[in-house]
């Protein structure tokens, strides 16, 4: 299974480096969590540091913020991002007096005054991280997000957002290992399971190449997120097809692409489910998944098409080449397949399976122009003898031999003469009998037997002509 899912793993693996760069980005660090004035810092941790259902709540008591260094942050933040600043809507943001460089300078400066208590210190190395980030040098940022984890008592919050920084920053830089880190330290800060961050723990151990460790994490995610009646995103689901189909467990593939087309439909999960169906024989069900792709208008592309058409007239008990001919005859019209030969002959062949006569006959003729041999012209030959219209088919027959390059130059023959025969070209049919049995030593007993009975048959019709020509003179001469 592995080699055949192949295409499928590399399709896995662009996927998951977009979830990879996704998580990466670090979140934007807070300007106002813990900013608060006039000794409110310990209602305001309480108030912030209540995350959604969790466990346990936990308060922490920190200094309060003086209102000059709150002034200073709040300049700072103006330089680095001033649309960042919250304020009212409509009104314009705030005219910054530096640039995010002259911020760095002005914090720099501003950890270093007396007097600063521990809480007041953090938020400064956090304006610097959003500096950093916004100066594009995440070696400082990181620093700096590390440094506010060192400066004692800070809030819960804080901590947390400090704590999710780092091992998406972390992330980032694939440095897996202190992402890790982080990610349990925020998870034990956190109080309760958290299905995203868990999903990123998933994707690091994916990226170590530890897919035991990381389908573990993974199914974890799923737990906590039906335990709190949430639903799963797409990629929390993804990432297990991805690691099922690494361990080769391809029902539990099947499961998940089950569950994936039915929440969050997409081609690329129709066709993978498609060719798992295909892997495991089952036929019926890879035709339904690939022509569920084609009535949500997944296939965009000609061979998409084509193929399903070939599936639909391929199927051992029940093919279907009404449908086969549907899909295709859409295909043109939007010209989404190309007219040639192959994919004329696939048409006029749904239309003549599908008992539409006048349509294959018409399909076939439209072939013809794209042939280099003569076998389209012999198709459309019998087409048109299967409809009694005999004098176009032996127009076909002979432009069939004309053409030449036949598979069974023997059978064109064959039945050109029963056409032949049908009008009562007497002589043109036992010629061309003649040259069947000659072609094929297997055919000379049939086609003696025919010219057997069409020299009978002539020789009975002119009996009867003479006597009808008899019992005329008769009468006239009475």
């Amino acid at each position: 299974m592995k080699q055949q899912t192949r295409w499928w793993l590399t399709a896995v693996s662009l996927k998951l480096a977009l979830i990879g760069l996704f998580w990466a980005l670090p979140l934007m660090p807070p300007q106002s969590t813990g900013l608060a004035l006039n000794g409110q810092a310990f209602a305001e941790e309480k108030k912030s540091a209540k995350p959604k259902k969790r466990r346990r709540t936990k308060t922490r008591r920190v200094p309060a913020m003086r209102e000059a260094v709150y002034k200073e942050l709040a300049k700072a933040q103006v330089m680095i991002d001033p649309e960042s600043v919250p304020r009212e809507e409509g009104e314009p943001p705030p005219v910054p007096d530096g640039t995010p460089q002259d911020a760095v300078e002005l914090l720099l400066k501003l950890q270093h005054r007396k007097g600063m208590n521990g809480y007041e210190l953090a938020q400064v190395w956090n304006t610097l991280a959003f500096a950093y980030y916004t100066l594009d040098d995440i070696p400082k940022t990181i620093a700096a997000y590390e440094k506010i984890l060192s400066e004692g008592t800070i809030s819960i919050a804080l901590e947390l957002s400090t704590l999710r920084a780092l091992f998406q920053l972390y992330y980032s830089q694939e440095r897996y290992d202190k992402s890790l880190s982080y990610i349990d330290r925020w998870l034990e800060l956190n109080g309760s399971p958290d299905a995203s961050v868990t999903f990123i723990k998933a994707t690091i151990y994916y990226q170590l190449k530890d897919i035991q460790k990381s389908l573990k994490y993974a199914l974890e995610v799923q737990a906590i997120t039906e335990a709190q009646g949430n639903t799963m995103r797409e990629n929390w689901w993804y990432l297990q097809v991805v690691l099922f189909s690494e361990l080769e467990r391809s029902d539990d593939v099947i499961r998940v692409l089950e569950i994936l087309v039915a929440q969050y439909p997409k081609k690329q999960y129709w066709m993978h489910l498609a060719g798992m169906y295909s892997e495991k024989a089952w036929d019926d069900k890879a035709l339904s998944a690939y022509h569920a792709a084609y009535t949500q208008g997944f296939l965009t592309k000609e061979s998409e098409v084509v193929m399903l058409a070939q599936r639909l007239l391929s199927l051992d008990e029940a093919p279907n080449p009404y449908e086969a001919s549907q899909v295709l005859e859409k295909g043109f019209e939007e010209e989404l397949i190309e007219e040639n030969e192959k994919h004329l002959r696939l048409l006029a062949t749904a239309y003549t399976l599908s008992q539409e006569a006048t349509a294959a006959i018409d399909t076939w003729r439209k072939a013809t122009k794209y042939a280099d041999d003569g076998e389209l012209h012999y198709r459309l030959a019998q087409a048109l003898a299967n409809e009694d219209r005999h004098v176009e088919a032996i127009e076909s027959y002979e432009a069939a031999l004309e053409k030449g390059e036949l598979k069974k130059p023997a059978d064109v023959n064959f039945w050109l003469a029963v056409s032949q025969m049908q009008l009562e070209r007497w002589e043109a049919a036992i010629d061309s009998f003649t040259e069947a049995g000659e072609l094929d030593e297997d055919k000379e007993e049939q086609t003696s037997n025919y010219i057997t009975y069409i020299k009978g048959e002539r020789a009975r019709l002119e009996a009867l002509d003479r006597a009808l020509a008899q019992a005329l003179e008769d009468d006239t001469e009475g």
